[in-house]
């Protein structure tokens, strides 16, 4: 009966968290296309496959950046996801997590983790932000070296820019991003050697984990086989995870592995409440960043005011209450 229950919660969790606001067409197909991979909601799939394998003082690998055109400024879909979900992995298994992003973004990640009261420095330090290579062959090595240091349970990207079969990145317009995204390929690629378990959270394609679903990809999404940079190698992502979650915007899908995780723990607190959310997307603004769409400083993510964001965090507590 619990079992079912919660097949219950996660459905209305992947209902909520792939509203397609803006009407573009293509979410339903992603998810679609994901949900035929893990036969249930791919919110419960995730946060399952987390639960069987993160232990207490684990160290968890979370990374995101996506830094778009033209400022080349990060927008506000990824970072408050990430946020939330090592808030949410401190709170449900006392893991350790670490969050990586490009070194022009580092700024905009701490801000957004004292908002919720994280803390980045000193002997409070409850969660750790380093930024990762841009050029791929420090990335490699890069990779090593952190499995071998820090020999994390979990690698879970969102809302990070993923390479294409030319391993060039690109833009949902297909506009080239390349020389300024950190190239993460290699810390999948070294997670898949060590059988540690990948999750990629994404919300057009170009995602670090769209690589599960790319035919999917290459069938909806504009400029997913034809990009407007000179490779013309489209611009879905090539890599490939243990779990994907699709969901219309990308934070939103961290959000609902968060209820979830809150609801099989039984742990509220693993959901971040309305005020976290809103003090979160204040700290990202006033720290740089900007709305991915609107390419604003602005309270809002993909064009998505606030107050949709706030509505959801508190659809989501009404759903895994208890």
């Amino acid at each position: 009966m619990e079992k079912e229950k919660a097949e219950h919660v996660a459905e209305g969790v992947d209902r909520l968290i792939t509203l397609d606001l803006r009407a573009r067409g293509v979410i339903y197909r992603l998810y679609e296309a994901a949900r035929r991979l893990t036969g249930i909601p791919l919110t419960l799939a995730a946060a399952q496959k987390i639960m069987e394998v993160v232990r207490s003082g684990d160290n968890v690998l979370i990374t995101t950046g996506f830094r778009v055109l033209p400022q080349r400024v990060q927008e506000t879909d990824g970072p408050l996801g990430a946020v939330s979900l090592a808030k949410a992995f401190q709170m449900a298994f006392s893991a350790k997590p670490i969050l990586l992003v490009e070194e022009q973004s580092k700024d905009i990640l701490t801000a957004i983790l004292n908002s919720v009261g994280m803390s980045t420095t000193g002997a409070e330090r409850s969660a750790s932000v380093l930024s990762f290579p841009l050029e791929l062959k420090d990335a490699v090595g890069e990779a090593k070296r952190f499995f071998d240091v820090y020999e994390p349970s979990l690698v879970l990207a969102i809302e990070k820019a993923g390479r294409n079969s030319k391993g060039e990145y690109h833009t949902m317009r297909g506009l080239n991003i390349s020389p300024f995204h950190a190239k993460v390929e290699p810390l999948f690629e070294e997670a898949q050697k060590r059988s540690v378990l990948t999750i990629g959270i994404g919300d057009g394609g170009n995602e670090i984990g769209m690589g599960n679903i790319k035919d999917a990809v290459e069938a909806h999404v504009p400029y997913s086989r034809l990009c407007q940079c000179p490779c013309k190698g489209g611009i879905a992502a090539d890599s490939n995870v243990d779990v994907l979650v699709a969901s219309a915007i990308s934070n939103w899908g961290a959000y609902g592995i968060e209820a979830c995780l809150a609801f099989l723990t039984n742990k509220p607190e693993c959901l971040h409440t309305s005020q976290q959310e809103e003090s979160m997307l204040k700290a990202a603004v006033v720290a740089g960043a900007i709305d991915g769409v609107t390419n604003r400083a602005e309270s809002s993510v993909d064009s998505a005011p606030l107050h949709l964001h706030l509505s959801l965090i508190s659809m989501l507590k009404a759903l895994v209450g208890k």
